[in-house]
């Protein structure tokens, strides 16, 4: 295979990753924050 094509592959696999990684971090604090959200109306 190519140079550039694997570098290509390698930089892509990357960027996939953390924008994975970063999706997830904030999909589960808005999970926490809607279930500390649900608690705390039920205690009222």
């Amino acid at each position: 295979m190519e140079q550039g094509l694997m570098v290509a592959i390698v930089v892509n696999v990357v960027g996939i990753t953390i924008a994975i990684w970063f999706l997830r971090s904030r999909l589960l604090a808005k999970l926490a924050e809607v279930e500390a959200r649900k608690t705390r109306k039920h205690e009222d």
